[in-house]
């Protein structure tokens, strides 16, 4: 089952405006008994993959038929899917264009919202339908105030999206 021993995700319909938007809120299966970057092992083992592909497979599902019913729905998947924007993980939340990763809009410098023993990463992100990335103005951030700084709030950086049509 994809949300065995996990958290299950959160689903709302919210009208801003006289815009519905529906929002996933996830936070995907973790790495935790992955075999480490640096393991004796190469390339290493992610034994927590076969989880968190599954639980991308239902919430892509998801977004798929909420836009089946509305071909132009407003559709935000969001969290820390604890996975790299191009990871199989994100290409499954991504699907055949039902949602796109915003992280992807930033140059490739700045695409990192943790750090884990020196190396940046991408774990949290927020996906779009094509209603917003196409048509709207979007803005998106990673707002880099804990990563970068041994003195955190959070091991992850919070992420900003802005958006009108």
């Amino acid at each position: 089952e994809a949300w065995k021993s996990s958290r299950k995700p959160l689903a709302g319909e919210f009208v801003f405006r006289g815009r519905t938007v529906f929002v996933i809120a996830n936070h995907l299966n973790s790495k935790g008994g992955d075999q480490g970057l640096t393991s004796q092992y190469q390339p290493p083992t992610r034994s927590s993959e076969v989880q968190r592909h599954a639980q991308a497979t239902v919430v892509n599902a998801f977004a798929n038929e909420i836009l089946k019913t509305q071909k132009n729905a407003d559709v935000i998947a969001l969290g820390d899917m604890n996975d790299f924007e191009f990871s199989e993980t994100a290409k499954i939340l991504e699907g055949d264009g039902e949602l796109w990763s915003a992280i992807k809009s930033l140059p490739k410098s700045q695409r990192y919202t943790y750090d884990y023993q020196g190396n940046a990463q991408v774990l949290d992100q927020i996906l779009v339908s094509p209603s917003i990335r196409k048509g709207c103005d979007l803005e998106y951030d990673s707002v880099h105030i804990n990563s970068e700084f041994s003195d955190q709030i959070s091991d992850h950086d919070p992420q900003v999206l802005r958006f009108r049509p």
